[in-house]
This record gives C-alpha cells, structure tokens and sequence, in this order.
C-alpha cells in the first residue's frame, strides 16, 4: 500500500525540516517538467525504475537513490514492471547550504552496498516516527535528516565513486602508521607514501578528498592534537618538551605553528584548561 506522511510543520522553520515522507510499493510514473518545491530523495526499495532530469537517463536498482535540489525537472517510472519506492522531501533554514557543503550537484545519483543498508533502515525508522506520530516539534525530523544526510556522503558513492568510508579503508594503514609514530620529526611526505606504495601526490590527493588538506598538513594537525591533549595533563612537563616529544624540531616552530592554528599559545591554551609550569 502506497504510504505518504506529511508531519505537522512546526511553527518555526528548522534548520533541517521534513515536508513528506513515504513508500510507493508500485511506483506509478511521474513526470515534473518544474520540479519539486523542496528536496527531493528517491530511493529504489526493490524492483528497478528509471529516472531523467537534465539531459541524464539513471538506471534505479537496489541501493541506489538520487536527492534533487528545489525546482529541478525530473521524470521517473517503472523498468520491468515492478519498482518498490521511497521518499523524503525536505526543506529549511540551512538545508541548501548543507547540501551544498557536501559538494553535491542540483542532481546526484548515490549507490551503496547491501550488506550493511543503513541508509534504507533510517528512512524506514523515520517513516515508523512519522506514521505513529511520535515527532510532533519536529526537531527529531531535523536531526534524522542530517544523519540520512552524513550518511549518504559517508556510505553511498557518486559518479562511480568510491564511498568515503571504503576511501577511508585504503588510507587506514597510514592513518594507524600515524598514530603511533607521529613523535618522529623525521616522517615527511616520502615515508608517507611509502607506507601505500603509492606517489606523494596521489597521497595528497587522496587527503584532499578525504579531509580537506594535504597529507604532511594532516600530520602537523595530529601533533597539535596530541599537543592540545598532553599540555594539560603532564603539567610538570615544559612547551618545549611537549613540542618535541609530538614531532617538532625546536620550540619556536613548535609554538608558532601552535598559534597560528589554535589562535593561542601553548602556554595560553595550557591555562586555560589544567595547572602547571611552562
């Protein structure tokens, strides 16, 4: 039975805000020529179906969704004669620019793996909310959404993709590398490609997906982290030998390098959160 749940709207505009949600056990064919007025996520349950928007024709199987942006034209039905649906709309205050940070198109096509479908049981734990009514200022909605969110740019892939966290496996063994060795002074970008038999800049390339910087500044931010962890709690140790016992050469590359990503000194950033000398 085709299922469509519009929850009461609050009377604040939220952050993240469900419109809709529900199932179409036999999905009929829709065509928008506008659009949708909100966000619109449709994933294949079972069955196959076919969607077009823009001049791209998407084939719909198991574990595959695409989220439209607002207003996007768009035409989908059934292949094969069966196409088992779901759906969410969606709006609110910081919805286009969260979309937007995940550097999603106005149309994106999302695949996943079957094994651990997290992103179907949540839309299925937000339909059971929705239908018992157990949601009714929203914020649950709200906070629901940005999880199906992060999960589709954590557990789904684009454009033949890999996911983030089948990326993430690839660059595990230098992310563990890195915790235990990251005192060493000596690690640069060299050693750190060695560790993947790959080239330093495909390294960095793969850090830049993955966490938005280079590989050695991936490194710098680990020390400092280390730094911000152990300054409070080994009071009787001084900034200059913090500083060296997390990588850095000297104390003054040490505390400059403190300062210009934390906007405080170590000695400061030590006040402010434990006792003890410098």
């Amino acid at each position: 039975m085709k299922k469509r749940i519009v929850p009461p709207s609050p009377a604040e505009l939220l952050p993240l805000q469900l419109e809709s949600i529900g199932v179409s056990p036999k999905q009929e064919m829709m065509d928008r020529p506008n659009g949708y007025p909100y966000f619109h996520w449709l994933q294949t349950l079972a069955g196959e179906g076919e969607l077009s928007t823009n001049g791209q024709v998407w084939k719909m199987t198991a574990c595959t969704g695409v989220l439209l942006t607002t207003g996007t034209p768009h035409r989908y039905e059934a292949k094969n004669g069966y196409w088992h649906t779901g759906f969410i709309t969606f709006h609110g205050s910081m919805a286009a620019s969260f979309v937007q940070s995940f550097g999603w198109n106005i149309a994106e096509r999302f695949q996943w793996e079957s094994g651990n479908d997290q992103i179907s049981k949540l839309l299925v734990d937000m339909l059971a909310t929705a239908e018992s009514g157990g949601d009714p200022s929203g914020w649950q909605f709200s906070s629901d959404l940005y999880k199906f969110l992060t999960l589709l740019r954590t557990d789904a892939r684009t454009d033949n993709r890999p996911s983030i966290t089948k990326r993430l496996e690839r660059v595990q063994l230098l992310l563990d590398w890195l915790e235990e060795e990251f005192a060493d002074p000596g690690i640069g970008l060299i050693e750190m490609a060695a560790k993947l038999h790959i080239g330093e800049r495909q390294l960095n390339e793969k850090f830049r997906e993955l966490f938005g910087q280079t590989a050695y500044a991936y490194l710098i931010q680990l020390r400092i982290r280390k730094a911000k962890e152990w300054l409070p709690s080994r009071p009787d140790w001084t900034v200059r030998r913090i500083g060296e016992a997390v990588g850095f050469r000297d104390a003054s590359h040490f505390v400059a390098t403190f300062r210009r990503k934390e906007g405080i000194t170590p000695e400061t950033y030590r006040r402010l959160h434990g006792t003890g000398t410098n």
